[in-house]
């Protein structure tokens, strides 16, 4: 979910609500279709979020919450650690983590895997793999910046989902919708293709595919 002029959130990181209501609902559609759904840590960290899914007349199936945390950080009394659902909670953290750590958080209901670490994060596309080993096969990338900035430069998004509101921040210091460095031209611009637009309230949903044409991705760190 972003404002016209790009921005998930204010400079002092407050998103609440970017979106209306109807795109809200639309999301937790979204997160009852998924086996997962993916955040880095540091939104754990900012919001303290959920990460299930509430719909009308309590239905809705909870995706497995996957947290990108390669120093292990996320908050033992977080609610993505506490709260009580029939899915579980995986944090993703480097091969290194302190073991006591490790145990500590799993003792509070969490499930830990280590994953291998490139330029001192998590490994992206190796976490997609073991997931995949585990038999997810969907996975909902909510964010934020640095998670996604990096699913998209190394081509690993293969459907987006973009909630625009009609609301510009009007600043350079808010947080954007993806973080790290981008293309120095235009013409290395990711394309998308297969657009399409629909209205939810106020806001649009744009959905598309990248069209990443033949050359490979390369490995990429996040978290």
């Amino acid at each position: 979910a972003m404002t016209l002029d790009g921005w998930t959130a204010t400079r002092e990181k407050h998103a609440r609500w970017v979106t209306g209501e109807q795109s809200r609902r639309r999301v937790h559609r979204l997160r009852d279709r998924f086996d997962a759904i993916l955040v880095g840590v540091g939104t754990i960290l900012a919001d303290d979020p959920s990460l299930t899914t509430r719909m009308a007349r309590g239905r809705g199936r909870d995706p497995i919450r996957v947290i990108v945390d390669t120093r292990l950080r996320t908050p033992p009394d977080a609610r993505v650690v506490t709260q009580e659902s029939e899915a579980h909670t995986l944090l993703a953290v480097g091969e290194a983590t302190d073991p006591e750590r490790v145990r500590f958080i799993e003792a509070k209901g969490a499930r830990v895997v280590r994953c291998p670490v490139r330029a001192g994060k998590i490994d992206l596309e190796a976490l997609l793999g073991i997931l995949g080993s585990m038999d997810v096969t969907s996975v909902l990338v909510e964010g934020g910046a640095s998670v996604l900035g990096s699913m998209i430069r190394h081509r690993l998004v293969d459907k987006f989902y973009l909630f625009m509101s009609p609301k510009l921040l009007g600043g350079d210091d808010g947080i954007p919708m993806a973080a790290g460095p981008g293309p120095g031209k235009m013409d290395g611009a990711l394309r998308l293709r297969d657009v399409r637009y629909r209205r939810y309230g106020e806001d649009i949903l744009v959905t598309a595919y990248p069209d990443y044409g033949t050359d490979a991705g390369d490995a990429v760190g996040s978290g």
